[in-house]
């Protein structure tokens, strides 16, 4: 057989959904030139590094592995190191080259030394091009849809405003289009995902929302089911009769990712949030009044600086209060470039750790009691993955959660009724009904 005249690129991604969105369509990109794509090959002819440096434990994660790479390799960095830390990878990779997200559509010009735009604050007219192409999925059921890049917060924490810069939604038109593309090749998930999704379309003359969009998503053909991303509870204020109208149409996913971050006002405060304890817990008890079996998702940061043993007893609290089936709990790491980094009122890593325990522990219970709630439910689940055993399925229900099928021979895409019998701390597992 003869070989292959074209080369062959590995893409490896890290980080967020919106990450993944990048990764596909720039292998989508390169694949439309002729390049063979692959996750895996670490002797391709190029190997792009998708980064991302939200959490200290992940950027010292990505600067161990752009480390390790012999010089000899053609390595291309992107995603959000390079915005943040570019000086770093100039000093420790000097032999790497660089591509800021903002201008992933060049890639193939960087790849054959063309001439690159070397901007990385543009407007989404430049970014969005990156999704012209078709993309190559790293699941062909699942299309994640970067619907805006940036946000309109400005926390006092966070690493990722200053990789991403400043709220740009892309034109509707295009997402209507890619997902209109997704569906009829196959896709049965549509993943909406920005920083805060919230915010979508808040930039746009004439202004647009994320409901508005999601009621022209849900209008196409095709038996297909809408995830929405992660968007603030403040954001969600301002859209929130509107788009839980739309949640409750059958295509969409009854979840949401709503992150507070800390039970305390004072803490929220130093955090510049825009949110209170208070107004969460109201917001959280209307949603779940008016979406039938929501699925709530949020984050909490312990150990932030200046928390106190009180400051932490009031986000076990609020656990308590709106019992979330999900809390992704991060413990407190200063980030290049943020106000809290600057604080000196740090709390030693001992008693984060300590508060970490305790918080992870109180949640897994919470999680174990809303997923029994699940047991004797029957209904629709998407299959969308193989699982860790042979002849076992992954699956989702109606409010996202994963459903683990054993023994079953049933095809990936398919939409099955399934009796939930039994549930472990992180899934549910049913069984198909005949």
């Amino acid at each position: 057989m003869e070989e292959s005249i074209y080369k062959t690129v590995t893409v490896l991604n890290f980080g967020c959904s919106a990450n993944r969105a990048i990764a596909e369509g720039i292998s989508g990109t390169l694949k439309q030139s002729g390049y063979k794509i692959s996750t895996t090959d670490i002797d391709a002819d190029f190997i792009i590094i998708n980064t991302c440096v939200v959490k200290q434990n992940t950027e010292h994660r990505m600067k161990d592995l752009l480390l390790s790479l012999p010089d000899s390799q053609n390595v291309i960095i992107t995603g959000c190191l390079p915005v943040v830390m570019q000086k770093w990878i100039e000093q420790h990779v000097p032999s790497a080259r660089i591509l800021y997200p903002e201008n992933a559509n060049e890639i193939v010009s960087l790849i054959e030394n063309r001439p690159v735009n070397s901007n990385f604050r543009l407007d989404s007219q430049i970014w969005e091009q990156l999704y012209s192409h078709k993309r190559v999925l790293f699941n062909p059921l699942i299309t994640t849809v970067e619907i805006s890049r940036g946000c309109l917060g400005n926390c006092s924490y966070c690493i990722v405003k200053h990789a991403k810069g400043h709220l740009r939604s892309r034109n509707p038109f295009s997402i209507i289009h890619e997902v209109r593309d997704s569906i009829k090749a196959g896709s049965k998930e549509i993943w909406l995902t920005a920083q805060d999704t919230g915010t979508y379309g808040w930039d746009r003359d004439p202004k647009t929302t994320l409901p508005e969009l999601i009621s022209e998503l849900v209008s196409l053909q095709g038996h297909f089911y809408i995830r929405i991303g992660m968007m603030t509870p403040y954001t969600m204020e301002k859209i929130k009769h509107s788009l839980i109208k739309q949640m409750n149409n059958s295509k969409v996913f009854s979840f949401l990712h709503l992150p507070i971050q800390s039970g305390s006002n004072t803490i929220l405060t130093e955090m510049r949030r825009k949110e209170t304890r208070e107004g969460f817990i109201e917001l959280v008890k209307e949603l779940k009044s008016k979406i039938p079996r929501l699925v709530l998702s949020t984050d909490v940061i312990v150990g932030v600086p200046g928390e106190t043993e009180e400051d932490f007893k009031l986000s076990e609290s609020l656990i308590k209060q709106i019992k979330p089936t999900i809390v992704n709990i991060s413990k407190y790491t200063d980030r290049p470039g943020t106000t809290a980094a600057k604080l000196k009122s740090k709390i030693p890593t001992k008693i984060k750790s300590q508060r970490s325990k305790r918080l992870m522990q109180l949640c897994q219970e919470i999680s174990k009691g809303e997923l029994q709630s699940w047991i004797g439910w029957t209904g629709s689940v998407i299959i969308d993955d193989q699982g860790t055993k042979k002849n076992q399925l992954k699956a989702r229900n109606m409010s996202y959660l994963p459903v683990i099928i054993n023994n079953s021979q049933e095809r990936l895409g398919t939409f099955q009724t399934v009796t939930i019998t039994d549930t472990t701390v992180n899934y549910l597992m049913g069984t198909i009904n005949e």
